[in-house]
């Protein structure tokens, strides 16, 4: 479902807010589905997604073949995947909503490298006391 909606937003030629955009209503209807413990239904989470041009979300994903049940089990992990950037390796682990990709956080696929503007004010504190206890 994800590929899917990613999909639908490069076939709309979205910019990065609408796509956004869409995101966050798919992630609504199914947080809301996921909450009230139903299924998310294809034609409903459809209904909730703007058309784009003359194809509905519906019609796209069954044009493309993407063999989306009608009806399927809502997952959490799957769901955050939807405004959220999550991983863990190395002795790292970080998450960050996916809204700061391209704003405060930039990736650089060719040297693998992330970069974070506006260090988060915990952080920052914990790493200026390590700094200056180093220091002494």
């Amino acid at each position: 479902m994800l590929q899917a909606v990613d999909d639908y937003c490069a076939d709309a030629q979205l910019d990065k807010n609408e796509r956004q955009s869409v995101r966050q209503q798919v992630y609504s209807y199914c947080n809301e589905q996921l909450q009230a413990g139903e299924e998310i239904e294809l034609q409903e989470l459809s209904k909730e997604i703007a058309p784009v041009g003359e194809k509905d979300f519906l019609q796209f994903s069954s044009e493309q073949g993407y063999q989306l049940e009608d009806s399927f089990p809502a997952d959490r992990g799957t769901l955050r995947q939807l405004t959220k950037f999550a991983g863990s390796g190395g002795g790292i682990s970080m998450n960050f909503d996916a809204m700061l990709l391209g704003e405060r956080i930039f990736w650089d696929a060719a040297t693998d490298t992330l970069t974070i503007r506006g260090t988060p004010p915990n952080l920052r504190d914990q790493l200026q006391r390590r700094q200056n206890s180093g220091n002494k």
